[in-house]
């Protein structure tokens, strides 16, 4: 299933495009016929770099270079962690802390998400909580496996055991996971 939502430009300057990528659509061109949104910039607006990439079923804000020098200056950022990452999620489950870590391999790589309870609730007498987490490593799906290796499923996401319909009754059509 497409999105019918388009990505939206939220910012630029002479350096950097700052797009808002709609859940379905890829970051940059893979195995799937999905629309990409690097393409998709690249054809509206101009030169751009892929500075980080978002899981094709996450939203969220992404940066894009304009250039190769501003490319290189934002890969560096990257790779000493001096970018601060935040996503918004739904999980089941009733974590007993208000804040707490996850540190576990992914892949034999180590890996660490802090994450946050924002709100708890209980549709339908079923505990749920809205979330912040804060990746301090960079691995592939690493909020989605962090979450459902504690036993707090994303919603929307079979994947690592979360449902489309959680036991809430709501209906989730994509992994509930937005990056801020």
């Amino acid at each position: 299933m497409a999105s019918n939502l388009e990505p939206r430009l939220i910012a630029r300057t002479q350096d950097w495009w700052i797009v808002d990528k709609p859940a379905r659509w890829l970051s940059v061109p893979g195995r799937s016929e999905r629309p990409v949104v690097s393409e998709w910039l690249r054809q509206g607006h101009g030169d751009a770099w892929v500075v980080h990439r978002l899981d094709e079923e996450t939203s969220g804000v992404m940066l894009f270079a304009r250039s190769e020098a501003s490319h290189r200056q934002a890969c560096e950022w990257f790779s000493a962690h001096a970018v601060r990452k935040v996503y918004e999620f739904l999980a089941s489950g009733a974590p007993r802390l208000p804040v707490f870590r996850v540190a576990a391999a992914i892949e034999e790589k180590p890996s660490t998400t802090q994450v946050e309870v924002v709100e708890r609730f209980a549709p339908a007498g079923a505990a749920a909580f809205f979330g912040r987490a804060r990746p301090v490593t960079g691995r592939r799906h690493q909020i989605r496996i962090h979450l459902s290796q504690s036993g707090f499923p994303l919603w929307g996401d079979p994947r690592y055991g979360g449902s489309l319909t959680p036991a809430s009754g709501i209906e989730v059509g994509r992994v509930a996971l937005h990056a801020r």
